[in-house]
């Protein structure tokens, strides 16, 4: 029903849309990890101090859907639920869900942003648990990718810059391939991750907590061989992310490397709708194009610039070499 030329069931993509609304709210107010063992509505009711009639209509929906088995009066999580919302592996998308809950409240109001309104938004991360929980539950072949192409372009690499690197899937990747990593982000993201991670038992891993868009080579006092910069593009306007990559360049030592990751207009399929999703979540943000990351990289002394489309995310990653 609905069908546009492009092949979009509208009503099957609302039904999608209230689907992924409903898993994730079951897995943010507990009801998955709940029901790692058996258990009936009054016992669920108690322990996740649940409203009984939402929970039965809810645990109901879920069995419909085959994500819930019911047996007489008790519930358990369906075998194929397991590695989406309870085991961290490649299948796992229990990170991703709560962000994407997040994600949608400020899509809600973009006919407000079309007009030229700019609706309150809370701080950027707004909810640095979850935020930082869905960057850390992609799956690792995509971060062993990009880290492969990388070093593939500084195979002599020792010590690496995990620009905004969060909750240090990167930096990890990097220390596995025998280099020392330095992760950059905010003073609330380093106390959240280094924690919640155990990143800070991790050997040949630093921290630096700082504002990376406020002359970071004050608060860095060290050259590199690689500045990683993961998902940092899209949230700055041109402006501001030329001035990064000037920055950034003062921060390598000769001949290393900058490497961005990041949907590329005109060779991500998903550049387009996610740059709707930074005019949702962001003051300033967008997608850029490859000819505009080719000007930035050269104009800040970069050479032997190149593109590489990433299999795994539909990402692309940017490489440049100071000389």
């Amino acid at each position: 029903m609905w069908n546009s030329n492009n092949g979009l069931d509208i009503e099957k993509a609302g039904d999608d849309a209230n689907k992924l609304v409903l898993l994730g709210s079951a897995l943010k107010t507990g009801i998955f990890h709940a029901l790692d063992t058996e258990k009936d509505i009054n016992t669920l009711k108690k322990e996740l101090k649940a409203d009984e009639r939402a929970l039965y209509i809810v645990l109901e929906a879920l069995c419909s859907m085959g994500y819930v088995v019911k047996s007489i009066d008790r519930y358990i999580i369906a075998e194929k639920s397991r590695p989406l919302f309870l085991e961290y592996g490649e299948e796992y998308t229990g990170g991703y869900l709560p962000h994407f809950m997040n994600i949608i409240k400020s899509w809600l109001a973009l006919p407000d942003i079309i007009k030229g309104e700019r609706p309150e938004r809370e701080p950027v991360p707004r909810d640095i648990p979850v935020f930082m929980k869905a960057m850390a539950s992609r799956p690792d072949p995509i971060v062993e990718e990009a880290v492969n192409q990388i070093l593939l372009r500084k195979k002599d690499a020792k010590k690496v810059l995990d620009l905004g690197g969060g909750p240090g899937k990167y930096s990890k990747a990097f220390i596995k391939r025998g280099l020392t990593a330095v992760l950059f982000d905010t003073g609330e993201v380093i106390d959240y991750v280094s924690r919640e991670f155990n990143l800070d038992k991790i050997e040949n891993l630093t921290f630096i907590s700082g504002d990376f868009t406020k002359n970071v080579e004050n608060v860095i006092q060290e050259k590199f061989d690689i500045v990683f910069m993961g998902n940092i593009c899209h949230i700055y306007s041109e402006k501001n992310n030329r001035e990064l990559i000037k920055h950034v360049h003062n921060l390598l030592n000769g001949k290393g490397v900058i490497a961005i990751e990041d949907f590329v207009r005109g060779r991500s399929p998903r550049a387009e709708i996610f740059a709707v999703n930074m005019l949702a979540n962001s003051e300033e943000g967008n997608t850029w194009t490859e000819a505009q990351y080719r000007e930035w990289l050269k104009d800040a002394g970069f050479r032997e610039i190149e593109v590489i489309d990433l299999a795994k995310k539909g990402k692309q990653l940017v490489l440049g070499s100071k000389v």
